[in-house]
């Protein structure tokens, strides 16, 4: 089974909307490499979970790496912990509305997250690049 299928099991009801918009999921792959600048910078999945940790909800984003539950986040958070202009990022790289975009990667992110770091941590650099390189090949990025 392929990343991008594990990633729609486990997304449940977000399977057809990653299915009817595979960008959606290139640009939450762009927001956690650190060689894709376009959404967020270059701070990668690193610049995330800082980010998250910075704005107290580092146990939240730490669930989604370890082996456990993922508790959800909610829009509001992901705006508050990326700013307006990483979301504004994200929206058009996904090619959705502004106000799509903030429940979308709250959908999203953990899932992903979560696929990314099957060991319950985060992978060295190249490892890290490399899978998301191939997630971005199954969707034909």
């Amino acid at each position: 089974m392929s990343f991008l299928d594990d990633l729609m099991q486990q997304a449940g009801g977000l399977a057809s909307v990653a299915a009817k918009n595979p960008q959606a999921v290139a640009a939450v792959v762009s927001l956690l490499s650190s060689r894709d600048p376009s959404v967020g910078g270059s701070s990668g999945l690193a610049g995330v979970v800082d980010a998250f940790t910075k704005k107290g909800l580092g146990g939240m984003v730490s669930s989604w790496i370890s082996t456990g539950p993922n508790p959800p986040v909610t829009a509001s958070q992901v705006t508050d912990v990326l700013g307006s202009d990483v979301v504004k990022q994200f929206a058009a790289k996904a090619g959705v509305s502004h106000a799509e975009a903030g429940p979308l990667l709250a959908s999203l992110l953990p899932v992903v997250i979560d696929q990314l770091t099957p060991k319950g941590a985060v992978p060295e650099g190249n490892t890290l690049e490399s899978t998301l390189s191939g997630l971005l090949s199954e969707l034909g990025k």
